[in-house]
This record gives structure tokens, sequence and C-alpha cells, in this order.
């Protein structure tokens, strides 16, 4: 959850046309890339009982609460456990501000935070949705009513021809999520990253509609 940023280079240690200069413009031109993707998303998507916004510094409480659960964290790859205040804080103020990510707070009207929702960006990739809810919402259909959203609102930018996802193979509930949402399995994996390394995984796809 963490980011360190890399240590600022002078102008005059870098001369145009070396390694660095190309590497850091390459750099500067993926992270337009992934903006223009991101940003085209609305900053607040409406379902029949959901919202889905920005995550904020007052949901930190919520976050931590909810995502300090083994039974969430066994099932993805990039949720620190324990989870503590502090990273909840490093995730609403840092990761929730990369340009290669997306994320949105799932709620109720009343403001209650339920989890979260959203897209990675990866050059030559299309965008890969991520999620998870926490466990008193669990078997409600609430995920499901996200997810739908979320993509029907990426789909009518224009900016996502397709939207993958990846899914431990042992992890029933996301993938009748997906399922649901309209993915199709496209192949099983074993992961290569993250705290889920070496775990059969599936990996879905979903083309915008035509």
């Amino acid at each position: 959850m963490k980011r360190i940023d890399p240590a600022p280079v002078h102008r005059h240690e870098i001369a145009p046309g070396t390694k660095a200069s190309e590497e850091r413009l390459r750099a500067a031109t993926r992270r337009l890339s992934f903006r223009r993707t991101r940003d085209a998303l609305p900053t607040r998507i409406d379902t029949p009982r959901l919202i889905l916004r920005a995550p904020i510094r007052g949901d930190v409480p919520a976050i931590q609460k909810l995502a300090d659960n083994p039974n969430i964290a066994d099932k993805l790859a990039r949720l620190p456990s324990p989870y503590t205040r502090a990273d909840a804080v490093a995730f609403v103020e840092i990761f929730a501000q990369r340009a290669d990510e997306r994320p949105f707070a799932i709620t109720l009207p009343n403001g209650d935070f339920l989890g979260i929702a959203g897209f990675s960006y990866a050059m030559g990739e299309h965008p890969e949705l991520g999620y998870w809810l926490g466990e008193p919402y669990w078997g409600q259909g609430i995920m499901t009513e996200a997810v739908k959203a979320l993509l029907e609102a990426a789909f009518a930018t224009g900016f996502y021809p397709a939207v993958r996802a990846r899914a431990l193979q042992s992890n029933a509930a996301s993938i009748r999520v997906l399922e649901k949402a309209g993915f199709r399995n496209v192949g099983a994996d074993i992961d290569a990253v993250g705290f889920n390394k070496g775990l059969p995984i599936f990996h879905f796809r979903m083309e915008r509609p035509r």
C-alpha cells in the first residue's frame, strides 16, 4: 500500500536522448494515458441501493474495521493483514490518488461504508476490476449491484473496450459476482504476484456491449 516515489532528478543530471530521459518520458506518457481513462469515469455512481464515490478520510475507521479480516485478506492479492489504521489512511491519501488506480467506495445512501470496487491500469493491458466487501454485507447481492453499475459507467465512457478480472479458483462467491456481471472465464493460471502468489486463479474478461 505504501508508495515510494523516485528521488527528484534535476534537469542538468539527465541529458535529452539518454536512456534515463527516455524512460522518464515513457513513464509520463503512461501516467497521462492512465489518467485519461481513469478520469473519464464519473465521480459518483448511483444504483437502487448504493452510492459509489471516491474514498474520503472519513471512511478510514470503517475501512480499517472491515478490511482487518482474514476472511477478506485471504482472498485478495494486495490487502495487508492485519490491516491497520495506517493502511487505511495510506489507501485513501496515497493509493486512491495514483494515476494507475481508480477505486470507488461502496456506500449506502446514509453514508455507511460497505467496501471498495474499482479499476487498476497497466500499460498494454485492459483495465482490471478489483473489489472487496465487508463481511457483514455478504450474501445480499451488494457487490453484484456495485460491479454492474461500475462496468456500465466504464463502458459508457468509450475508453473501456474490455475489462479483465482475476479470482482465486477457491473463491466461489467472487466467481459468481463476475459471472452475474457478464464476465466469461478465459483461462486458468497460477498467480504470480501479491499475497496470492503461487495460488491457482481464473482469468475473466468482459467486452464492451455492442
